[in-house]
């Protein structure tokens, strides 16, 4: 389809592996059927040396259906499961509400997944010469999204949400799970050095093998992902062969299913908590959004496996989280700290089977859960911390931005795939960017293993403390914006949002209102203090109940002096030096019908012409400011319009008319393909999204 076929010499190896020199390709190097235009604009590219070429993957090496089911079911068949059903039980003391909360959890995800849908297959938006507009798939999961709703101030939305992800997205938790996890299935004691020689190992393990082959970290996770569907499902049937029908007919008792568990006290804060534990098992529900460049086909695939995927999942979830109440009596399910998991096997496969031995079946399927989540984050976070730094917003991030190919003679390069010399099939990868999520997870695995006091002690506090921090500032306050922004857009009429999303408008006002309400629950009622839980959930009495939401907070408070620090500093360059930091991000299409070439994949009206992305060039320089552009309002604007090309089209909360975010940008949309070529597509105008100030 769109490989690089022509020679280039080798270039110089510039030391550590990573090499920013890149010679001029041949005319055959670039994809076929590209216009003139297009592949000069690449050959400039590949000797600037402030500029990185980003190849999206073709379509033999892209993500079919099966990947992306896979990267669904790695994502959200995690310790979550296990996990957090033991806390809603005991929390609530009810066995109908503790399943009302895996109701809004599972409401959480069927919402979101349709409201993530439509983001994904509408933004960001070009505008054709004609004035019709048209969107094309990105990576980056919310950060395109927030950029579209919030335009000013200028980069709080990419600062506020990059910093967050920088520090909550990450595979910290999950390492830690799998080396409590590994430990317990070898019956061995968990002692400081061993959970944190283990979870530093699959850590690096996860990291280095989607650095070095992106091929064989996908089908790792296809591998994995299968392995955990089989998992849930033989639970579901070790559930039904073994039922108890006295427990299951006591705990689901119509008169008492509902009912507290007599002497226990209720607290705004337990059931707060409990929904937050009920929403991170589901949290995953988009993961194919951060990978949504890479997908086969995005507008035909992607909707249907997400939403069917999603759909799967949460039927899955609910009918594990029945069994346990059918299976396990009231008693048991409510006391603290119970292993569930453990508990429910012990009492279907497990009958008349020795101790020792359900323990280690029950690790090494904690372990799978956990490992699997491990490949499958480590792969999407990188892609979208890669994104993050394409903004321009990080220091290095160039570096960070760049893919890297990975040779046994030449480490990690940036040069194309057939100067490899044979030594091993090379991909390109976020190597850079995996290797910050291989720091900032290093550390918060050795910080989770410590106490405030310095002292070692059991991974539990740490670990709670972690999961609790990435589900409230990760997952709760991000959703919380996304619902609020898709509410906006859908009843602002300005907007002419139902005009542009492929969701039915009433469907996706159900959506966002049931989106928005699960979510902003929690993030009240969590701050409302209980004197009968002082501390959170499985923390041996270590952590206080305010310490996750202070921690989000925190990181969104640092995020925001960030912001303030660059913005800042972008005034003084301008003041002192009179130059304004600039980044132009160059997408090059592939213009095509249905039923030609990869328009076909895009699955567009009869003869309509979709565009697929096939490259991407982004520009980080400083430039001369002229003075006359009032940081980005001028005379830019109107010459862009008066070409015949392709722009970005997102106005601040959606509005289609471009504002440029309050700062100078160069944006061009390329067009190429074959046949019914659009001609002369090159056309600097305005983003509209902030990439260049």
């Amino acid at each position: 389809m769109y490989q690089q076929t022509a020679t280039m010499d080798p270039e110089p190896n510039t030391g550590f592996g990573f090499n920013q020199a890149q010679p001029q390709p041949e005319t055959s190097d670039w994809a076929p059927g590209l216009d003139p235009q297009d592949q000069q604009a690449l050959y400039e590219a590949r000797e600037d040396h402030d500029a990185i070429v980003e190849e999206i993957p073709s379509e033999k090496d892209s993500l079919g259906r099966f990947s992306v089911l896979c990267l669904l079911f790695n994502r959200m068949i995690g310790s979550g499961i296990f996990n957090a059903s033991s806390q809603i039980f005991y929390n609530t003391q009810s066995i109908g509400v503790a399943l009302l909360l895996w109701l809004c959890g599972a409401a959480v995800a069927l919402s979101g997944v349709i409201l993530y849908i439509e983001l994904g297959l509408t933004v960001p938006r070009w505008q054709r010469p004609d004035g019709t507009k048209i969107s094309t798939p990105r990576s980056g999961g919310e950060l395109p999204y927030l950029n579209y709703f919030l335009k000013l101030p200028r980069f709080l939305a990419t600062c506020l949400f990059g910093v967050s992800f920088l520090v909550f997205g990450n595979t910290a938790t999950n390492s830690i799970a799998f080396a409590a996890a590994v430990l317990q299935a070898s019956n061995t004691s968990q002692t400081a050095g061993r959970m944190v020689a283990i979870a530093l190992a699959v850590n690096t393990f996860s990291c280095l093998l989607h650095s070095m082959s992106r091929k064989w970290g996908i089908r790792l996770n296809n591998v994995l992902g299968s392995l955990k569907l089989i998992m849930l499902v033989l639970m579901i049937i070790f559930g039904l062969r073994w039922l108890n029908l006295d427990v299951a007919r006591d705990n689901f008792d119509s008169s008492t299913t509902m009912k507290r568990a007599d002497n226990t006290q209720w607290g705004v804060y337990k059931y707060a908590e409990a929904l937050i534990y009920a929403i991170f098992p589901f949290g995953g529900f988009h993961q194919a959004n951060y990978v949504l460049a890479e997908i086969r086909a995005p507008h035909k695939n992607f909707a249907r496996t997400s939403g069917y995927g999603v759909l799967f999942i949460c039927c899955l979830f609910m009918t594990i989280t029945i069994l346990y109440a059918s299976t396990i009596p009231k008693a048991v399910l409510f006391t603290a700290d119970l292993d569930i998991a453990f508990n429910f096997f012990t009492r279907t496969v497990g009958s008349g089977v020795a101790e020792s031995t359900v323990k280690a079946a029950c690790g090494s399927l904690r372990a799978l859960s956990a490992i699997g989540n491990v490949i499958v984050f480590t792969f999407t976070a990188a892609r979208v911390k890669q994104e993050v730094a394409k903004e321009g917003v990080l220091p290095g991030s160039i570096f960070l931005a760049s893919s890297y190919e990975f040779t046994f003679r030449h480490g990690f390069r940036r040069i194309p795939d057939h100067q490899a010399g044979g030594f091993l099939h090379t991909e390109k990868s976020p190597a850079a960017a995996l290797g910050l999520h291989w720091t900032v997870t290093s550390i918060l695995i050795l910080a989770a293993m410590l106490s405030t006091d310095g002292e070692i002690f059991s991974h539990l506090p740490g670990y709670s403390l972690l999961l609790m921090a990435y589900a409230y500032g990760l997952d709760v306050i991000w959703f919380s914006c996304i619902g609020v922004g898709m509410l906006y857009l859908r009843l602002w009429p300005g907007s002419n949002w139902r005009y542009k999303s492929p969701i039915p408008h009433v469907v996706g006002i159900i959506a966002a209102v049931i989106f928005t309400a699960t979510n902003i629950v929690p993030l009240v009622t969590i701050w409302i203090y209980d004197p009968a839980q002082r501390y959170i959930a499985h923390s041996s009495d270590k952590v206080d109940w305010f310490a996750p939401q202070m921690t989000a907070m925190a990181v969104l408070v640092a995020a925001g002096l960030y912001w303030v620090g660059f913005r800042t500093w972008l005034w003084q360059k301008r003041v002192k030096e009179g130059v304004i930091w600039e980044v132009v991000r160059t997408p090059i299409f592939w213009a095509g019908t249905q039923g030609q070439g990869q328009g076909q994949q895009q699955g567009g009206t009869q003869g309509q012409p979709q565009l697929v992305q096939i490259y991407e060039i982004i520009r980080f320089k400083w430039r001369v400011w002229t003075g006359d552009e009032e940081e980005g309002r001028g005379s830019e604007k109107q010459e862009g319009q008066q070409q015949n090309g392709f722009w970005e089209d997102d106005g601040q909360m959606g509005n289609d008319y471009a504002n440029g975010n309050g700062v100078y940008l160069t944006d061009m949309g390329h067009g190429g393909g074959s046949g019914n070529l659009l001609n002369q597509h090159q056309h600097q105008g305005y983003q509209g999204h902030g990439q260049a100030y």
